[in-house]
């Protein structure tokens, strides 16, 4: 079957692609003048990145671009430069008074104007207008709005922003808030002082309305407590609307940043860890958020302004101060008692909820198996003995937490009882007005609630405490360098690999994985590796991905050491075949352009082709717009999951070739593809394929045998059969 210009246009018929896909295609095919077309704002991209010196590298704009979106608009922008290393700042101002020396900038005009500015004197700007997709010199001077800044956060010197700063990875994010904070703070402290004339609003009228019975002034005093009360009502809800700003970009930065991070981590850190224990670790950073959002946060701003109805309890209750004084020393002394056995208790609860949780991600992974083997009796007892085990820890730590909000109530409601009788003693002796009295037992609990509220949060803060520092732990360990970072340039790579003596072992602990292995593969050769489970043939395939790195002897490629290469330049130069094909989230087209984003709309055609699933994409309603990945592919045919992860590494014409285990995963028809399409790959790219299949193997140039991490054998594929079957016998 051969490719029509009618498929072509069938795929790229963008009308019905959404506006990501299509200014992804725009990108490709280089015509950027349809970018105008679709939002002013991507009309804007590329005079920036061209005005702030970006280097072209066409494939991460396109990785920028907001998944699935159906618009563009200036957050888009914004997030999409982000990612790209340009952080923006905005300011409200002029054209006229944007400073030359931090051009370029985009601006958006109050009157609706969207410009890219270049250069500026006295008389005139020189700048991109987004809406005429043009650029014009002309005198815009006047035009007021606002002004976004870039900033190049891309390392220098080989080195990470991290690495650039010994200052933890949290603190510089709150650092970002700084101004938010200042006026969390103020706007606190003006809740405090307008709550100090609640008591002492009601001792005037108890001791001078009431006492001299001064009806006139009541309307006046009325209207001032109303005044207070209504501002109040403002700044609450000006500061409930900030902590909910700052718990919500928190939540944004820290989610976006750690996935980030866990992604550019190295293989070795990420690949023995658990599915249930990296989304425990994730899980463990939302408690940040939820102490922004929450009243905890709340209770932390109040706590330092407790001192101010401390000094204003002295100055109407004299030694009256010192109850609330002596509570706080009370609970400081509880809770150092208490909460190191409590916080045991927790830590047990929480093992035990994980391992129950671990219970029902086994189960919802291995159903199928279960009901087969019919072993679900034996499941379900173990999942019973899990539950209980979870249900009795959660039990005590629920008792000791009611058991420390009692104790907090209790002498909060002590105190009350002393506050009232050493006050009552006052007024009896004549050192204390009834009013003052009153005033004092309304400002007593203004200084034992954030001090209860406090006692009962020290679970929820020594959470965060821990949150705090594994966030920070994540963040200084060191990456994999990505494309703009320390590396050496990837020279045009014609397929050579050379094994020197090259020993590994996936941790100190294990046996080596590869015991000197030493081979050499020359550019164009078709290589099989062989051996039995164990033996280290998928280890030899990671190594050349740069997955990992050997520890012992030397892996070049093209006479260059892999480990002065970028090792995701080096897989991107590399295609790659897994024994357990995976389709992830998006469509078809998408996933076949996962290893090479700029494949053009014939390219993705002619690999589906050559991997025998183009006739199957046709059929489907939506082409190779059709959504797959997550609960969708277990209902796609098993020949169409293999194709379209078959044609991911046909689509990039890469000079090294790798596939591990193949046949295992492919029916007859689409492994019949495969072979027919390594024939034609003979001698253009250079192949190593781990297999069983002796049809398979018999398809190389030569063939290694590996025998407990060591080069046994190489030779013809006929003699690596032969000295298998011998090792059997």
């Amino acid at each position: 079957m051969s490719v029509t210009l009618e498929d072509i246009k069938q795929l790229t018929d963008d009308e019905r692609l959404p506006m990501s896909e299509r200014l992804s295609n725009a990108i490709r095919n280089k015509t950027y003048s349809k970018i105008a077309e679709l939002s002013p704002y991507a009309a804007c991209i590329m005079p920036i990145l061209t005005e702030l010196g970006w280097r072209s590298y066409k494939r991460e704009l396109i990785e920028s671009i907001p998944h699935f979106s159906n618009h563009i608009d200036l957050v888009d922008l914004r997030n999409m430069l982000v990612t790209l290393g340009y952080e923006s700042d905005e300011k409200c101002t002029s054209v006229e008074k944007i400073c030359p020396t931090l051009l370029p900038c985009l601006f958006e005009s109050d009157s609706g104007g969207i410009y890219v500015i270049k250069e500026k004197s006295e008389v005139s700007a020189t700048y991109f207008d987004a809406h005429k997709n043009k650029y014009f010199t002309d005198n815009i001077l006047k035009e007021k709005g606002t002004a976004y800044y870039f900033t190049d956060m891309h390392p220098t010197h080989a080195m990470t922003g991290l690495e650039q700063s010994s200052e933890q990875w949290f603190s510089q994010v709150l650092k970002r808030f700084r101004k938010l904070l200042k006026h969390l703070v103020a706007m606190t402290f003006m809740l405090n002082i307008i709550a100090m004339f609640v008591p002492l609003f009601i001792m005037v009228v108890y001791d001078n309305v009431i006492g001299a019975r001064s009806t006139h002034s009541i309307p006046f005093l009325m209207v001032g407590i109303s005044v207070a009360l209504g501002c109040e009502l403002i700044f609450r809800l000006v500061r409930s609307k900030t902590l909910g700003l700052l718990a919500g970009r928190l939540d944004y930065i820290i989610g976006v940043e750690t996935f980030k991070k866990i992604m550019s981590l190295p293989p070795t850190l990420t690949e023995r860890s658990t599915v249930i224990s990296q989304l425990s670790r994730l899980r463990q950073f939302e408690s940040i958020r939820d102490f922004f959002s929450g009243p905890s946060a709340t209770l932390f701003l109040e706590l330092p302004f407790v001192l101010l109805f401390i000094v204003l309890l002295t100055i109407l209750g004299g030694s009256i101060a010192l109850v609330p004084v002596a509570m706080i020393g009370i609970y400081l002394i509880f809770g150092w008692l208490w909460f190191p056995s409590l916080n045991k208790k927790l830590v047990h609860a929480g093992h035990a909820r994980s391992a129950r949780q671990r219970m029902l991600m086994e189960t919802f992974s291995g159903l199928r198996e279960l009901k087969a083997l019919g072993a679900e009796g034996a499941w379900k007892e173990l999942y019973r003995e899990a539950s209980g085990e979870a249900m009795t820890r959660t039990f005590k730590t629920s008792t000791s937490h009611a058991l420390i909000n009692s104790v907090a109530q209790s002498l909060m409601t002590i105190a009350g009882i002393c506050v009232l009788a050493l006050g009552t003693l006052k007024v009896m002796n004549g050192d204390m007005t009834i009013g003052a009295l009153i005033a004092v037992m309304a400002l007593i609990w203004r200084v034992l609630s954030p001090l209860q509220g406090v006692c009962l949060a020290m679970l929820q803060i020594d959470q965060i405490k821990q949150s705090v520092q594994q966030l920070n732990q994540l963040m200084r360990v060191p990456s994999e360098p990505n494309s703009y970072k320390a590396g050496l340039i990837m020279p045009k790579i014609t397929g050579q690999i050379k094994f020197d003596r090259v020993t590994f072992r996936y941790a100190p602990n294990e046996d080596p994985a590869l015991v000197g292995a030493t081979f050499a593969i020359n550019p164009g050769d078709f290589v099989a590796i062989v051996g039995g489970n164990g033996s280290g043939k998928s280890t030899v395939l990671k190594l050349v991905a740069g997955m990992y790195r050997a520890q012992g002897g030397s892996l070049s490629i093209d006479d260059t050491d892999v480990r002065q290469m970028n090792a995701t330049d080096l897989r991107r130069v590399i295609a790659y075949m897994p024994q357990k094909p995976s389709l992830f989230y998006g469509t078809i087209g998408q996933n076949i352009r996962l290893n090479q984003p700029l494949a053009t709309d014939k390219q993705l055609i002619i690999a589906a082709e050559q991997a025998g699933i183009l006739p199957a994409i046709k059929d489907l309603p939506k082409g190779f717009d059709t959504l797959v990945g997550d609960h969708t592919t277990s209902r796609l045919p098993s020949g169409l999951v293999n194709g379209i992860c078959l044609a991911r590494s046909y689509v990039r014409k890469a000079p090294i070739f790798l596939m591990d285990e193949p046949g295992t995963s492919l029916d007859k028809f689409t492994d019949q593809n495969l072979m027919d399409h390594l024939e034609t790959m003979r001698g253009k790219q250079t192949i190593l394929m781990v297999s069983h299949r002796p049809s398979h193997i018999r398809l190389a140039d030569k063939a290694i045998v590996m025998v407990n991490g060591m080069v046994a054998h190489v030779g013809t594929p006929g003699e690596a059969i032969k000295y298998l079957t011998e090792m059997k016998k």
